[in-house]
C-alpha cells in the first residue's frame, strides 16, 4: 500500500465519519424537537412526576458512566441536556 492510498483511504474514511455526524445530529434535533413539543402539553400537574421519573433514569445512566473514563466534554453535554429539558418541565 503506497502512501497515497493511505491517504485517500484516510479521506474516505474522513467523510463517511463525516456525513455519520451529520445524519446522527440531524436525528437528535429532531428527536429534541419533538421531546419539547410533547413536554409542552404536559400537564403542569404531571410533570412533577415526569421530572423525577427522568431524573431516575438519568441517575442510571450517570452510574453506568462511572464505570467508563469518558472525556469532560461528554459530562458536560449529557448535563447541559438534562437541565435543558428539566427546566422546560419547571
Amino acid at each position: 500500500m503506497t502512501d497515497r492510498d493511505v491517504l485517500q483511504s484516510l479521506v474516505s474514511l474522513s467523510q463517511t465519519h463525516g456525513t455519520a455526524i451529520i445524519q446522527q445530529s440531524v436525528r437528535i434535533a429532531v428527536l429534541s424537537e419533538l421531546l419539547m413539543a410533547l413536554l409542552e402539553h404536559v400537564p403542569a400537574d404531571h410533570r412533577t412526576s415526569v421530572a423525577a421519573s427522568f431524573r431516575a433514569r438519568i441517575e442510571r445512566l450517570m452510574e453506568f458512566d462511572d464505570d467508563r473514563a469518558l472525556p469532560e466534554i461528554y459530562h458536560t453535554t449529557l448535563l447541559d441536556e438534562v437541565n435543558r429539558f428539566l427546566r422546560l418541565l419547571e
